[in-house]
């Protein structure tokens, strides 16, 4: 079996798994913020979009709460699919950005960069089948 040095000559198991001190975790953990902020339109969907957390209309492990039923039940099945599949990818980036915003309430770049890929999900999905989506 070959060695780990083998493939990464910087391995050292001296260091390997050693413990990382508490403060630096911290430091490390907390996300980088981008001074320029927010542009206006997704500050408003993020500030819409973490109000509904905060309220429960939308449930972090629910991907149908992201639904508007009233146009969702209009659509046909190969639609439905198509608002189910990215109801599912949107939640799950709506949940990291919940998780990030509890952390640190200001703009930091991954934030801002899946705040626009939602918001550009959703205009993409709603072009085609109308306001399906509560955000």
């Amino acid at each position: 079996m070959a060695q780990i040095s083998n493939y990464n000559p910087l391995y050292d198991p001296a260091t390997d798994n050693a413990p990382i001190d508490p403060a630096v975790q911290t430091i490390l953990n907390k996300p980088l913020l981008d001074d320029s902020g927010f542009d206006e339109t997704d500050e408003t969907f993020l500030n819409e979009v973490m109000a509904k957390f905060e309220n429960n209309i939308i449930q972090p492990h629910t991907p149908s709460s992201l639904l508007n039923n009233s146009v969702y039940n209009t659509l046909d099945e190969f639609k439905k699919g198509k608002a189910d599949q990215n109801a599912f990818i949107m939640l799950t980036t709506l949940r990291n950005i919940y998780d990030l915003w509890k952390i640190e309430p200001r703009a930091t770049y991954q934030i801002k960069n899946q705040i626009r890929h939602i918001r550009l999900i959703k205009e993409r999905v709603e072009a085609e089948m109308g306001d399906v989506y509560i955000v």
